[in-house]
């Protein structure tokens, strides 16, 4: 089969041709580096599935030979089935390649799951019988096992004062914003947290330790804690998702990672030739390691992303990646930046032209973005070559006197649409920083499309926690595990457990128990039985049960059984079975093997359960989940019901469309991120210094431009800002700048 043959089959299915001047380029490169670097909507999934079966079926390149990684596990999914499709169709017109081509050998999902598949494929012997933590997991391994967290003296107190900027946040378990008595290390919580971050930075960043510990001072502090973290982790079996990139890294520099990399000639270790990385422009300097390790011997490395939708700095991704791609290849294979080929994908098959417009006028008004490396050299105008079409505005704003004003024309506008134009919310979104529903964020607008019989589409809301089945069925948990509580949850009841966050959680969890229980005797019969239970051993004993298997007992009453026939909560309950697993796994520290699921009596206290087992319970797990908030589970396969209004956040959008989209909050200003603190502190000691220097405020920025600037590319036919009149007034972007210019290029709505 030659390249003419595969489009000839393709492009029907496809449904339009392939454009000649930017996509069959990017599909048709032949050897090396190549930097693919694609606008909004300009059909980079395409070029890259139809250049993964170029190289199949034209090339014949074993497809256990292809990589292909990205960001997300759906994103993967989506990417094989269209190979799958594709591949069906040519099948079809020459069955006899379908003995010969394995397909389903390809590797492609994100790095994390072929590092781990890879690696116990190989049976890797520095990844053999290693559990790997969740986030989850990790924020309750380290809240447990690591001294920076457990040590509450002033030992590591210095390192508290240098890396403030991490634990000064607002704190819902004790309600209270910034660090108060700094003779003091923070509470616990904000420990655990911060300390996440900076372990796994100093990891994905590629720190070098030693030069870290001969710095003295703050950094040796640092040092002693990220390997007292790593042993650990070791002594438990345990890996967490940077690490696994640490791991992976070894493994490729090791006998068994050269044999998976050049192969021996058999069907069964045919070495890799070929790797295509999506998303690049959220890679992080371990993740470039690991691709330029990969790619070593043949160079044959193809990364497609885009700058200007760089979002991940947060979780250690940093656009730098993406921007000197061509100077990192020099730098690692020692060849000439000018042996990478560039190719762009400038035009937009996605949106309106005045969409595309506005949003390449829009990233190019900001001065910071036009400083050298601010955004890949050389990048063209975009330009739409969609068929959206019509003289209308497709750019506009909804404004009213306050947040609430706003949000109710926001909802009436939504209202006409459907009454007029459209035949289903899911055709808008309503994109936004945060969508916690309190008053500040997604709350007006979510309650204003109710009052005109919308039903948004929250998952990330952070209401998990206060949904009936959750709280109910926590309610049962912990009157079970605490008599006190069961018996009525008073001052005095509570007074016990600290954090005044966590006992209006408990609390309002028990007494949601005790509403439901009210017309369901069952379920308060069995709490009742199991308190009976525990009151009858002897102290210090073991019950002969775990946590699961309570909650699974709780789950099987009414009106649970009930419930469970409904999708969302079903999916819910789900999720907190998983929770619990989860923090069962955890062992206690010291003794590799242990797991906190299963309960013992007090020593203290006859007919109760372990004081300190329950201290552990509601300091760790519950003071996660109010710290942190908790989303309710998403289905993979589902963007949002088509009969409800998706609010969203910036990231969850990254990658879709939709025919109307809401944009709220003009009024963000660039203000220190504690990322890109963190990236700074720790790049004195990166083992591959960044190739680009900007400041902290010009990293900031970039990054806020780039966030809207990705919103805003999600929109086919209509982009409406919401803007209350206050941000009006010193917003950001345009109408931060110029509100008259603003106002005069986008009409009101």
């Amino acid at each position: 089969m030659n390249m003419q043959q595969l489009l000839q089959i393709v492009q029907p299915v496809l449904g339009y041709p392939l454009d000649p001047k930017e996509q069959i380029p990017v599909i048709s490169q032949a050897n090396g580096p190549l930097w693919v670097v694609a606008g909004p909507g300009s059909g980079k999934t395409e070029a890259l599935v139809v250049r993964t079966l170029k190289l199949i079926f034209v090339d014949r390149v074993s497809p256990k030979s292809i990589m292909i990684t990205t960001f997300t596990e759906k994103a993967a999914k989506n990417l094989f089935d269209r190979i799958l499709n594709y591949a069906s169709h040519i099948f079809q017109n020459d069955p006899a390649l379908q003995q010969a081509i394995d397909i389903h050998s390809l590797r492609i999902g994100t790095l994390h799951s072929l590092c781990n598949d890879i690696m116990l494929e190989y049976r890797h012997p520095g990844y053999e019988n290693y559990r790997l933590l969740d986030d989850l997991e990790q924020y309750l391994f380290v809240y447990e096992h690591s001294d920076l967290v457990q040590d509450n003296s002033t030992n590591y107190l210095p390192l508290w004062q240098r890396f403030d900027y991490l634990v000064s946040h607002w704190d819902y378990i004790t309600d209270s914003a910034g660090w108060g008595d700094r003779t003091r290390p923070p509470n616990r919580w904000r420990r655990a947290k911060a300390a996440v971050s900076i372990f796994n930075r100093i990891v994905e960043d590629m720190i070098d330790l030693n030069q870290m510990r001969n710095q003295g001072g703050v950094w040796q502090l640092l040092s002693d804690a990220y390997e007292d973290y790593m042993c650990n982790l070791e002594d438990h079996g345990r890996c967490d998702f940077a690490h696994l990139q640490s791991k992976f890294l070894e493994f490729l520099n090791s006998l068994l990672g050269d044999l998976f990399l050049s192969g021996d000639g058999s069907e069964r270790h045919p070495g890799i030739t070929y790797v295509m990385v999506d998303e690049y422009q959220d890679t992080n300097p371990i993740q470039e390691a690991i691709y330029l390790k990969l790619t070593e011997s043949h160079h044959n490395l193809c990364v497609v992303g885009d700058d200007d939708q760089a979002l991940y700095r947060f979780r250690g991704g940093t656009v730098d990646c993406m921007v000197t791609f061509d100077r990192a290849c020099a730098r690692r294979w020692g060849i000439s930046p000018n042996q990478v080929t560039k190719k762009f994908l400038s035009a937009n098959y996605r949106s309106h032209p005045d969409i595309v417009r506005y949003c390449d006028d829009y990233i190019k008004s900001f001065p910071v973005m036009g400083l050298s490396g601010a955004r890949v050299a050389g990048k063209p105008v975009l330009v739409s070559k969609g068929g959206i079409s019509g003289n209308y505005p497709a750019v506009g704003y909804v404004t009213g006197k306050t947040i609430e004003e706003t949000a109710d024309n926001f909802a009436r506008l939504v209202r006409d649409l459907l009454d007029n134009i459209i035949q289903l919310p899911s055709q808008c979104a309503l994109l936004m920083r945060s969508v916690r529903e309190s008053p500040r964020y997604a709350g007006p607008f979510a309650e204003a499309l109710r009052r005109v019989a919308i039903q948004p589409y929250n998952p990330r809301s952070r209401t998990f926690l206060k949904q009936e089945e959750i709280m109910t069925a926590l309610g049962a948990f912990v009157s079970v595990i605490d008599p006190n509580l069961a018996a009525n949850p008073t001052s005095a009841a509570l007074s016990s457990i600290k954090g005044p966050g966590i006992q209006r959680m408990v609390e309002g969890w028990v007494r949601e128990y005790q509403r439901i229980t009210a017309t369901n005797q069952a379920l308060s019969n069995y709490v009742s039985q199991s308190l009976a239970y525990i009151a009858s051993q002897a102290p210090n004993s073991w019950l002969g049960v775990n946590i699961l298997e309570i909650l699974y007992r709780i789950l099987a009453h009414e009106p649970f059984s009930t419930w469970e026939n409904d999708p969302e909560r079903s999916y819910r309950l789900g999720k907190l079975t998983k929770i619990f697993e989860t923090y069962a796994s955890v062992p206690y520290p010291g003794s590799p093997g242990s797991t906190r699921g299963n309960l013992r009596t007090s020593n203290v206290s006859q007919g109760e359960v372990s004081f300190g087992w329950r201290q552990d319970f509601y300091y760790s797990l519950v003071g996660l989940l109010v710290s942190e908030g908790m989303s309710d589970p998403e289905e993979e396969e589902i963007i949002c019901p088509e009969d409800r209004l998706p609010i969203m956040t910036v990231h969850q959008a990254k990658g879709l469309q939709f025919p109307f989209v809401f944009v709220y909050g003009l009024n963000q200003r660039p203000s220190q991120e504690s990322s890109v603190s963190l990236e700074d502190d720790l790049s004195q000691f990166r083992q591959n210094p960044s190739l680009l220097a900007f400041s902290q405020q010009q990293r900031t920025e970039q990054d806020l431009i780039r966030f809207y600037y990705v919103a805003y590319a999600r929109a086919q036919y209509v982009l409406v800002h919401l803007a209350p009149q206050a941000h009006l007034k010193g917003g950001f972007g345009f109408a931060g700048r110029d509100v008259h210019r603003f106002q005069q290029s986008v009409p009101t709505v």
